[in-house]
């Protein structure tokens, strides 16, 4: 295995871009964290960030706590980062 201790070359509106989802990514996990189980996030497709399991008797209470969420990354990081809380049944 080759080891290099070079910086990677990236573009400034990629590195502009990562200073900006990288905060935005850990401030809502770490939120989402206290809202559902994150143990069973998984990445989702084109139109959702995520997707994540949860007890269907909670969905309501659970998606509006997830819109405020989403809603106060939009416009504290100006990123866009959207989970969809999938009902299961109990």
């Amino acid at each position: 295995m080759m080891l290099y201790n070079e910086e990677p070359e990236i573009s400034e509106d990629v590195e502009r871009a990562l200073r900006k989802i990288v905060p935005a990514t850990v401030f809502f996990i770490s939120n989402l964290a206290r809202i559902v189980d994150i143990s069973k996030l998984a990445i989702g497709d084109d139109e959702e960030d995520f997707f994540v399991p949860i007890p269907s008797h909670d969905l309501h209470e659970v998606s509006q706590r997830v819109a405020d969420l989403e809603f106060e990354v939009q416009e504290r990081f100006s990123v866009g980062i959207r989970v969809l809380p999938i009902p299961m049944k109990v």
